[in-house]
Protein backbone atom coordinates (compact mmCIF):
# COMPACT_ATOMS: atom_id res chain seq x y z
CA UNK A 1 0.00 0.00 0.00
CA UNK A 2 1.61 3.32 -0.79
CA UNK A 3 2.17 6.15 -3.50
CA UNK A 4 2.92 4.46 -6.34
CA UNK A 5 4.60 6.02 -9.72
CA UNK A 6 3.16 5.08 -13.17
CA UNK A 7 4.24 0.86 -14.34
CA UNK A 8 5.97 0.27 -17.31
CA UNK A 9 4.70 -2.84 -19.51
CA UNK A 10 5.55 -6.03 -17.76
CA UNK A 11 4.01 -9.45 -16.55
CA UNK A 12 3.73 -10.54 -12.98
CA UNK A 13 4.36 -13.87 -11.75
CA UNK A 14 0.85 -13.81 -9.63
CA UNK A 15 -2.43 -12.30 -9.85
CA UNK A 16 -2.91 -9.00 -8.51
CA UNK A 17 -5.88 -7.08 -7.44
CA UNK A 18 -4.93 -3.26 -7.77
CA UNK A 19 -7.48 -0.58 -5.70
CA UNK A 20 -7.19 3.13 -5.79
CA UNK A 21 -7.37 4.28 -2.47
CA UNK A 22 -7.67 8.22 -2.97
CA UNK A 23 -8.61 8.33 -6.86
CA UNK A 24 -9.01 6.19 -9.84
CA UNK A 25 -6.00 4.99 -12.26
CA UNK A 26 -5.51 3.45 -15.54
CA UNK A 27 -4.54 -0.30 -17.27
CA UNK A 28 -3.53 -0.55 -20.80
CA UNK A 29 -3.93 -4.59 -21.69
CA UNK A 30 -1.13 -5.62 -24.56
CA UNK A 31 -5.02 -7.08 -26.55
CA UNK A 32 -6.55 -3.70 -25.77
CA UNK A 33 -6.26 -0.63 -27.49
CA UNK A 34 -7.36 1.63 -25.25
CA UNK A 35 -6.40 3.02 -21.71
CA UNK A 36 -9.23 1.81 -19.17
CA UNK A 37 -9.87 3.77 -15.49
CA UNK A 38 -11.25 2.45 -12.87
CA UNK A 39 -10.83 2.11 -9.00
CA UNK A 40 -10.20 -1.97 -8.74
CA UNK A 41 -8.96 -3.91 -11.57
CA UNK A 42 -7.63 -7.65 -11.01
CA UNK A 43 -4.45 -8.64 -13.32
CA UNK A 44 -3.99 -12.37 -14.00
CA UNK A 45 -1.16 -13.94 -13.83
CA UNK A 46 0.95 -13.38 -16.97
CA UNK A 47 -1.00 -11.05 -18.80
CA UNK A 48 1.04 -7.78 -20.23
CA UNK A 49 0.20 -4.78 -19.32
CA UNK A 50 0.82 -1.04 -17.54
CA UNK A 51 -0.82 0.95 -15.83
CA UNK A 52 -1.28 4.97 -15.43
CA UNK A 53 -0.88 5.85 -11.24
CA UNK A 54 1.16 8.78 -11.16
CA UNK A 55 1.53 9.05 -7.17
CA UNK A 56 -1.95 8.40 -6.52
CA UNK A 57 -2.19 5.65 -3.07
CA UNK A 58 -3.01 2.41 -4.14
CA UNK A 59 -3.76 -1.02 -2.63
CA UNK A 60 -2.31 -3.98 -4.52
CA UNK A 61 -2.92 -7.61 -3.44
CA UNK A 62 -1.15 -10.09 -4.67
CA UNK A 63 -2.60 -13.20 -4.88
CA UNK A 64 -1.36 -17.17 -5.55
CA UNK A 65 -2.46 -18.27 -9.04
CA UNK A 66 -2.89 -21.54 -7.71
CA UNK A 67 -5.13 -20.19 -4.98
CA UNK A 68 -8.58 -20.76 -4.78
CA UNK A 69 -8.94 -17.37 -3.22
CA UNK A 70 -7.50 -16.28 -6.98
CA UNK A 71 -10.49 -18.31 -8.41
CA UNK A 72 -12.97 -16.31 -5.79
CA UNK A 73 -11.68 -13.10 -6.56
CA UNK A 74 -12.01 -13.99 -10.59
CA UNK A 75 -15.69 -14.63 -9.76
CA UNK A 76 -16.54 -11.24 -8.18
CA UNK A 77 -15.26 -9.35 -10.63
CA UNK A 78 -18.25 -7.76 -12.09
CA UNK A 79 -16.62 -6.33 -15.65
CA UNK A 80 -13.74 -7.34 -18.32
CA UNK A 81 -13.17 -7.25 -21.97
CA UNK A 82 -9.82 -8.83 -22.31
CA UNK A 83 -7.71 -10.26 -19.33
CA UNK A 84 -8.43 -7.71 -17.00
CA UNK A 85 -11.55 -7.66 -14.56
CA UNK A 86 -12.87 -4.41 -13.64
CA UNK A 87 -14.98 -3.73 -10.73
CA UNK A 88 -15.19 -5.36 -7.26
CA UNK A 89 -18.68 -5.93 -5.81
CA UNK A 90 -19.55 -2.99 -3.45
CA UNK A 91 -16.32 -1.06 -4.41
CA UNK A 92 -16.66 2.36 -2.52
CA UNK A 93 -17.33 0.59 0.68
CA UNK A 94 -13.88 -1.41 -0.15
CA UNK A 95 -11.92 2.34 -0.81
CA UNK A 96 -13.18 3.66 2.01
CA UNK A 97 -11.93 0.58 4.16
CA UNK A 98 -8.38 0.27 2.58
CA UNK A 99 -8.06 4.00 3.04
CA UNK A 100 -9.02 3.93 6.93
CA UNK A 101 -6.05 1.04 6.85
CA UNK A 102 -3.78 3.42 5.14
CA UNK A 103 -4.13 6.36 7.20
CA UNK A 104 -3.62 4.83 10.05
CA UNK A 105 -1.24 2.37 9.34
CA UNK A 106 -2.66 -0.87 10.53
CA UNK A 107 -0.67 -3.58 11.03
CA UNK A 108 -0.49 -7.04 8.88
CA UNK A 109 -3.35 -8.69 10.45
CA UNK A 110 -6.34 -5.65 10.12
CA UNK A 111 -5.20 -5.89 6.36
CA UNK A 112 -5.24 -9.69 5.90
CA UNK A 113 -8.22 -9.63 7.33
CA UNK A 114 -9.80 -7.04 5.60
CA UNK A 115 -8.64 -8.64 2.37
CA UNK A 116 -10.27 -12.31 3.89
CA UNK A 117 -13.66 -10.94 4.06
CA UNK A 118 -13.79 -9.34 0.82
CA UNK A 119 -12.90 -13.18 -0.91
CA UNK A 120 -14.99 -14.77 1.46
CA UNK A 121 -18.22 -13.03 0.24
CA UNK A 122 -16.95 -13.63 -3.03
CA UNK A 123 -19.10 -16.81 -4.57
CA UNK A 124 -16.66 -19.62 -5.72
CA UNK A 125 -16.06 -20.09 -8.57
CA UNK A 126 -16.74 -23.09 -11.00
CA UNK A 127 -13.25 -23.68 -11.86
CA UNK A 128 -10.99 -26.36 -10.79
CA UNK A 129 -7.52 -25.73 -9.19
CA UNK A 130 -4.52 -26.44 -11.27
CA UNK A 131 -3.95 -30.01 -11.97
CA UNK A 132 -2.06 -31.97 -9.14
CA UNK A 133 0.44 -32.91 -11.02
CA UNK A 134 1.54 -29.03 -11.58
CA UNK A 135 0.39 -28.27 -7.96
CA UNK A 136 3.24 -30.61 -7.27
CA UNK A 137 5.74 -28.73 -8.66
CA UNK A 138 4.94 -25.86 -7.64
CA UNK A 139 5.41 -27.22 -4.08
CA UNK A 140 8.95 -28.65 -4.77
CA UNK A 141 10.20 -25.08 -6.07
CA UNK A 142 8.45 -23.35 -3.36
CA UNK A 143 10.20 -25.67 -1.00
CA UNK A 144 14.17 -24.64 -1.65
CA UNK A 145 13.99 -21.41 -3.99
CA UNK A 146 17.90 -21.00 -4.06
CA UNK A 147 17.83 -24.44 -5.50
CA UNK A 148 16.97 -24.18 -9.60
CA UNK A 149 15.94 -27.31 -10.30
CA UNK A 150 16.20 -28.41 -13.96
CA UNK A 151 13.06 -28.74 -16.26
CA UNK A 152 14.24 -32.47 -16.19
CA UNK A 153 13.95 -32.38 -12.18
CA UNK A 154 10.89 -31.45 -11.95
CA UNK A 155 9.18 -33.67 -14.74
CA UNK A 156 10.48 -36.55 -13.28
CA UNK A 157 9.33 -35.93 -10.24
CA UNK A 158 5.89 -35.76 -11.50
CA UNK A 159 6.40 -38.25 -14.27
CA UNK A 160 6.14 -36.33 -17.15
CA UNK A 161 8.16 -35.13 -20.43
CA UNK A 162 9.92 -32.11 -19.87
CA UNK A 163 7.76 -31.01 -22.77
CA UNK A 164 4.34 -31.73 -22.03
CA UNK A 165 5.28 -30.16 -18.00
CA UNK A 166 6.07 -26.85 -20.08
CA UNK A 167 3.04 -27.31 -21.48
CA UNK A 168 1.08 -28.03 -19.16
CA UNK A 169 2.49 -25.32 -16.41
CA UNK A 170 1.58 -22.62 -18.39
CA UNK A 171 -1.89 -24.01 -19.42
CA UNK A 172 -2.83 -24.10 -15.97
CA UNK A 173 -0.96 -21.37 -14.28
CA UNK A 174 -1.05 -19.03 -16.77
CA UNK A 175 2.84 -18.21 -16.77
CA UNK A 176 5.96 -20.39 -17.31
CA UNK A 177 7.33 -21.99 -14.96
CA UNK A 178 10.84 -19.59 -14.58
CA UNK A 179 8.45 -16.57 -13.98
CA UNK A 180 6.14 -18.57 -11.53
CA UNK A 181 9.88 -19.69 -9.54
CA UNK A 182 11.32 -15.96 -9.38
CA UNK A 183 8.17 -14.42 -8.35
CA UNK A 184 8.01 -16.47 -4.83
CA UNK A 185 12.07 -15.61 -5.13
CA UNK A 186 10.37 -11.40 -5.04
CA UNK A 187 8.67 -12.93 -1.66
CA UNK A 188 11.36 -14.11 -0.29
CA UNK A 189 13.47 -11.24 -0.78
CA UNK A 190 10.49 -8.79 0.62
CA UNK A 191 9.93 -10.75 3.72
CA UNK A 192 14.28 -11.15 4.19
CA UNK A 193 13.48 -6.85 4.11
CA UNK A 194 10.72 -6.91 6.24
CA UNK A 195 12.98 -8.62 8.68
CA UNK A 196 15.66 -5.79 8.47
CA UNK A 197 17.99 -7.38 5.93
CA UNK A 198 19.58 -5.04 3.06
CA UNK A 199 18.36 -5.30 -0.29
CA UNK A 200 21.42 -6.80 -1.69
CA UNK A 201 22.03 -9.17 1.33
CA UNK A 202 17.87 -10.27 0.63
CA UNK A 203 18.39 -10.30 -2.71
CA UNK A 204 21.09 -12.43 -2.48
CA UNK A 205 19.16 -14.76 0.18
CA UNK A 206 16.54 -15.41 -2.70
CA UNK A 207 18.86 -17.08 -4.92
CA UNK A 208 19.71 -14.24 -7.13
CA UNK A 209 23.02 -13.55 -9.05
CA UNK A 210 24.30 -10.25 -7.55
CA UNK A 211 21.78 -7.10 -6.77
CA UNK A 212 22.17 -6.18 -10.41
CA UNK A 213 20.24 -9.26 -11.43
CA UNK A 214 17.43 -8.65 -9.27
CA UNK A 215 17.41 -5.25 -10.51
CA UNK A 216 16.90 -6.26 -14.03
CA UNK A 217 14.11 -9.19 -12.81
CA UNK A 218 12.24 -6.85 -10.72
CA UNK A 219 11.90 -4.55 -12.99
CA UNK A 220 10.73 -6.96 -15.58
CA UNK A 221 8.21 -8.41 -13.22
CA UNK A 222 6.83 -5.52 -11.80
CA UNK A 223 7.52 -2.66 -14.28
CA UNK A 224 9.26 -0.29 -11.90
CA UNK A 225 12.46 0.06 -10.23
CA UNK A 226 13.62 -1.96 -6.74
CA UNK A 227 14.28 1.54 -5.36
CA UNK A 228 10.44 3.26 -5.66
CA UNK A 229 9.43 -0.15 -3.69
CA UNK A 230 12.24 -0.49 -1.19
CA UNK A 231 14.21 2.99 -1.23
CA UNK A 232 14.35 5.35 1.40
CA UNK A 233 12.40 8.31 -0.33
CA UNK A 234 9.83 5.81 -0.79
CA UNK A 235 6.17 5.85 0.92
CA UNK A 236 5.17 2.56 0.56
CA UNK A 237 4.06 -0.37 2.82
CA UNK A 238 4.79 -3.64 2.25
CA UNK A 239 2.44 -6.42 4.44
CA UNK A 240 2.83 -10.06 4.15
CA UNK A 241 0.06 -12.08 5.74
Amino acid sequence: MGHLPDIAEHRLGSAALCVGIDRPFAVLESEGNAWREGRSVLIPPGCLHEARIGGAVMAVLFVEPESEDYLALKNAMLDGEWQCLYGLPDEPDWVEALGELWRRQADAGAISGLFDRLIATSTRANQQLPDSRVQRVMELMKADLNHSHSLEELARHVNLSPTRLVHLFKEEVGVPIRRFRQWHRMRVVAALIAKGNTLTDAALGAGFADSSHFSRAFRNMFGITPSSIFGRAANVRIVIA
